[in-house]
């Protein structure tokens, strides 16, 4: 499957509060936003993901992909929603993070398919919590962001199953019927999906609440089927997403490229683990062993310091507290 990403994502604010309130890194924000608040970040990981998937009848629609409108418009209600906690008193605690609630729904088949073990649900735990407290290198973030399994709902359900997130009729049935919590609480459906998840940005949870969460091809999980991609770190992936990071490819070789200023720009998407890849000019290698790019499972080790930094501010904005 060929997917096409624009370069997108206009400037983003650095220094936008005064000395001791948050700070968002990148540029100057753009000057008029408009958009729609009802997409989906999708990730179908890139061509060769595709391809390791063996499954060339897929669709090659990337919902992933955010025109400069939306972002400018994702970018301007981040800045406002920040401000506002910021007047109010409500960032005082924000470099400590947060414990996010956890529900798990596994969907399977009549037959069986897409079983999930509890030993395999406190795996994927363990990972999403590694990957977020920095365990994995030196050079990661520690984020101060803790998950708990609030609740593991498992359903038999074919359609739900293998359509639960290609088709926007079942997907919304789905989740509509299933979602759990509030804002602050992170909903995971494992499904059988074309291909390896999805997530919804901050942003959007006002705007189509029950819609609120990610979703994961069952294969990724740790053990998995998926060769290269069953460590389950696409989950880590996607709640990077549900946090409020984009792709550290998304905007290009550009200045501003995924908005965080200790992202090195890269052109194009990773595949594999290739060290010392540089595609774009600008400087520093491209951060293959972000958890935002595409690269395997057993590379990716790190969030940044910029991407926490980011993550805390939309988990103040929009979810904590909600």
């Amino acid at each position: 499957m060929s997917l096409t990403r624009k370069r997108v994502l206009p400037a983003f604010a650095a220094g936008l509060l005064a000395a001791g309130a948050i700070t968002l890194l990148g540029g100057s924000p753009a000057a008029t936003a408009v958009g729609s608040d009802s997409v989906e970040c999708t990730d179908t990981h890139a061509d060769e993901h595709s391809a390791a998937r063996g499954r060339p009848g897929s669709s090659g629609h990337d919902r992933n992909e955010i025109s400069d409108a939306q972002a400018a418009q994702m970018n301007a209600d981040l800045r406002a929603k920040v401000m506002e906690a910021n007047q109010r008193g409500g960032v005082a605690a924000l470099a400590a993070g947060g414990t996010i609630n956890v529900v798990w729904h596994v969907v399977t088949t009549t037959a069986g398919k897409g079983a999930i073990s509890d030993a395999t649900i406190a795996k994927q735990l363990k990972v999403l919590n590694d990957g977020f407290a920095g365990a994995e290198s030196s050079a990661a973030a520690k984020t101060g962001f803790k998950f708990v399994t609030q609740q593991t709902k498992r359903y038999t359900n074919n359609t739900w199953f293998n359509g639960g997130a290609d088709n926007a009729t079942t997907e919304r049935q789905m989740k509509t019927q299933t979602r759990v919590g509030t804002a602050a609480t992170l909903n995971v459906w494992f499904t059988d999906i074309d291909g390896f998840g999805f997530a919804t940005f901050p942003t959007w949870y006002k705007g189509d609440p029950k819609m609120d969460g990610v979703v994961v091809d069952y294969a990724t999980v740790p053990g998995g089927s998926e060769v290269n991609f069953n460590l389950g770190k696409t989950v880590t992936h996607e709640v990077g997403h549900w946090m409020g990071l984009w792709h550290t490819f998304q905007g290009g070789c550009t200045a501003t490229n995924d908005e965080v200023a200790d992202t090195p720009a890269q052109t194009s998407s990773t595949s594999g683990c290739p060290e010392g890849r540089d595609s774009c000019s600008r400087a520093g290698l491209d951060p293959i062993h972000n958890y935002m790019d595409y690269s395997y499972d057993d590379c990716y080790n790190q969030f940044t310091p910029g991407q926490n930094t980011r993550m805390q501010s939309a988990w103040t904005a929009y979810r904590a507290g909600k």
